[in-house]
């Protein structure tokens, strides 16, 4: 998660009836600020990289992309079956020439399921005769400022003729693609694949075979491997004197989940270069007389002709509320500056599409009822992070969830909390979590109280579903007594 894809500590919001929900959100607002000035830092990763070897994308690239295609690829939005096989965490960063991460790059994955098929319409494993229909097979996931990716899979089946092995593929926007391939260490089938053979070499061969090992006290045995994909380019993000461009490959994103698309009244992402020739978010000037600023520094946000809120600038992205004025249907979002107005790009609004905002390692944004941030230790340098007890409530926040009771006026900011007017159903893997409280407790930030049931130690996914929409993306929170 980009830590400015949040709003600003500025933003006036009392608690109500809501306990802590002022206190609490600062101190989480806070130590997403301080973990991302890590991330975000220009060249934090530069050193003698390998770069990552091209590699054949192979007979079996989806021929029929699912219509389910985020970083789950275990289970289906329309299936309550999660596919076999062993749960296996990929994650990594991809990486430019000199070692920097490369935000806004587009990283795909398909591979064979536990039975050695594809999804590709030729791609059935002749000794298994089938494929696991409950397995998505592809998935895709656009970086974020720190270059992170993160995928869950099912540890590749064998089929004759290859060790066992994902695809990837990943580029960014007017940029060259790589495809490669990601390996097992310790497979007895890689001495002999020709795929891994053909990359000549050594150092390059080996950064494509990662050890997959287990995670400790995981309660279904699952797998995690890093994987860093280092591009032979460095794009450059360097403000220019040209009018603004907006990406047309994800330049608008759901500002929590950065897919594609976004939610009316909620926040979204805009990348793309020239936006801005300054870097800032909004400060307490900015919102005068408590209204939400329609521009920073000359720098504003229009969707379907009318003001978005702008709380973060830089030269390649923006950070605003998007105007109540779209849902359920395309809309023109268009950037403007000192230097003129970008072509305006087509952007799939929903009245309801919720997101939960999450951390590095797509852990989520929440936080235990005395401010602390939850997650795995060393989440973040200098950062305390905890585990989520079983029966304690804690705080998760997001965007997207829907009309709010009170509905706040266009442009004011938002000051006491407001419930989201249909149900929202929050699961923990697939354990019902009873939500306390749901709504805005801030412009665009929505607050989820739930209670976290009684599961064994370890990481694990977290969905929601509000007014018949379910979360299109998962996030992850870790459980320990």
């Amino acid at each position: 998660m980009r830590s400015e894809a949040l709003p600003n500590p500025a933003d006036p919001c009392h608690s109500g009836n809501v306990k802590r929900t002022d206190s609490t959100r600062r101190g989480f607002i806070a130590a997403m600020a301080a973990g991302g000035a890590f991330f975000t830092r220009k060249g934090a990763f530069a050193q003698a990289l390998t770069l990552t070897p091209s590699t054949t994308e192979g007979p079996y690239y989806p021929d029929r992309l699912p219509l389910d295609q985020d970083n789950d690829l275990i289970v289906l939005n329309d299936s309550v079956t999660p596919a076999i096989g062993t749960v296996s965490w990929i994650s990594g960063r991809v990486l430019d020439r000199a070692g920097s991460p490369v935000r806004n790059a587009l990283v795909e994955i398909w591979g064979a399921d536990d039975l050695g098929s594809y999804i590709h319409s030729n791609g059935i494993n002749r000794a298994a005769g089938r494929r696991d229909a409950n397995y998505q097979g592809y998935g895709r996931f656009q970086t974020a400022s720190n270059g992170e990716y993160l995928f869950r899979v099912v540890k590749p089946g064998l089929y004759p003729g290859r060790a066992r092995h994902m695809h990837l593929k990943a580029g960014y926007p007017g940029g060259a693609t790589l495809t490669t391939q990601l390996l097992i260490e310790g497979e007895r089938e890689n001495a002999g694949d020709q795929v891994l053979n053909e990359v000549r070499d050594a150092a390059q061969r080996a950064s494509i075979v990662r050890p997959w090992v287990a995670i400790p006290d995981s309660p279904v045995g699952a797998l995690a491997t890093t994987f860093d994909i280092a591009l032979g380019v460095t794009p450059s993000d360097a403000p220019t004197a040209a009018r603004p461009t907006i990406f047309a490959l994800g330049g608008v994103t759901h500002a929590a989940t950065l897919r594609p698309g976004a939610a009316a009244g909620s926040w979204i992402t805009v990348q793309g270069s020239g936006l801005s020739a300054t870097t800032r978010g909004w400060r307490d000037t900015d919102l005068a007389g408590g209204r939400l600023p329609e521009s920073l520094d000359g720098v504003s946000v229009r969707v379907n002709g009318a003001p978005a809120y702008v709380s973060y600038v830089s030269p390649g992205q923006i950070n605003a509320l998007a105007p109540d004025n779209a849902g359920d249907a395309a809309a023109q979002v268009a950037v403007s500056n000192a230097s003129g107005a970008s072509d305006p790009v087509s952007v799939d609004f929903r009245r309801v599409a919720p997101g939960f905002f999450q951390t590095t390692g797509e852990n989520a944004a929440a936080i235990r009822a005395d401010g602390t941030l939850i997650g795995p230790p060393g989440l973040f340098p200098g950062v305390a992070t905890v585990a989520a007890r079983p029966g304690e409530t804690v705080v998760l926040y997001g965007t997207g969830f829907g009309p709010v009771s009170p509905a706040p006026a266009a442009g004011e900011a938002v000051r006491t909390p407001a419930p989201v007017t249909a149900a929202v159903k929050v699961h923990i893997d697939a354990t019902p979590a009873a939500v306390a409280f749901a709504g805005l407790t801030a412009s665009g930030l929505y607050q989820i109280n739930v209670t976290v049931p009684d599961l064994p130690d370890g990481d694990y996914p977290v969905t929601a579903e509000v007014g018949g929409v379910r979360t299109a993306k998962f996030v992850k929170l870790r459980i320990g007594k």
